[in-house]
């Protein structure tokens, strides 16, 4: 499209004017100081609702301002790229009016939403693919929680914006029960995510307490040979059995005993 960053104008036919005055539908990409809370509605004429959109990695305040036959819109640049989507479906849909124009955003948005919890749920899949074969998993992991938490507050902005308009405009109550329903649908996805968190730190106290057995096995090995080394070794005049010919190899021998029988004791227990 060849409009600019600045505004963007539609007529009835659902074509790009340069006469903003006369448009049905125009759209400044700027957030006037009466558009900067996520959550606003009023009801009086002229009808003003903002809401967050949850859109290329945050959270982004759409306005909107209902004046009878004609819309005012407001938001960041960031949301230029929907905002184009939305107005490229609308000369599809012959003579336009307010709740034509709602419905082709509001549909278009929630496709927006159903393509990102897809390729979520891709993502989950993998992760979870990966943590069942001990891969790290942890940066992936919270980055698709951090990334189905925006777009989950952005489902609640979608919902609360569409119950409000649904008392005004009553056919959009279809697609606030398809919003309720997506709702769902993302809080399913961050369990599977949560689950998956839960299942990767499990398996890594798993691999973990392998560890600590099997230095705890080494210890217990080592300790009465290093008790025995140790007695041994302390510089006492008379002890018989350092001057035995055969003590020397009596003393290996114990302790190869000793260590081999706590072998054996740990492999009946299955610690080792």
């Amino acid at each position: 499209m060849t409009n600019t960053l600045k505004e963007l104008c539609i007529d009835k036919n659902g074509e790009i004017t340069s006469k903003c005055k006369d448009s049905i539908w125009v759209h400044k990409f700027t957030l006037p100081q009466e558009c900067q809370k996520y959550f606003v509605f009023e009801a009086r004429t002229p009808i003003k609702l903002v809401f967050p959109i949850a859109y290329n990695n945050g959270l982004r305040r759409l306005c909107l301002i209902i004046d009878g036959e004609s819309i005012r819109s407001y938001s960041s640049k960031y949301l230029k790229e929907l905002v184009e989507e939305i107005a490229s479906i609308l000369p599809k849909l012959g003579e336009l009016n307010v709740y034509s124009i709602l419905y082709a955003m509001y549909r278009t948005i929630m496709s927006y939403y159903h393509e990102e919890l897809s390729r979520s749920d891709q993502e989950i899949e993998k992760i979870i693919d990966n943590v069942m074969k001990g891969k790290p998993v942890y940066d992936p992991i919270i980055r698709i929680y951090n990334k189905l938490s925006k777009l989950h507050r952005g489902v609640h902005g979608l919902i609360y914006s569409l119950q409000k308009l649904s008392r005004i405009y009553s056919e959009l109550k279809e697609l606030t029960d398809e919003a309720i329903m997506l709702e769902n649908m993302y809080s399913t996805s961050i369990d599977r995510v949560t689950q998956a968190f839960n299942m990767y730190y499990t398996l890594i106290g798993e691999k973990t307490n392998k560890v600590v057995t099997k230095l705890t096995v080494i210890s217990a090995i080592f300790l009465p040979l290093t008790l025995i080394t140790g007695i041994y070794g302390m510089n006492f005049k008379y002890m018989p059995e350092l001057y035995h010919p055969l003590g020397y190899y009596t003393t290996l021998a114990v302790m190869g005993i000793i260590a081999v029988g706590e072998l054996l004791y740990f492999k009946i227990k299955k610690w080792i």
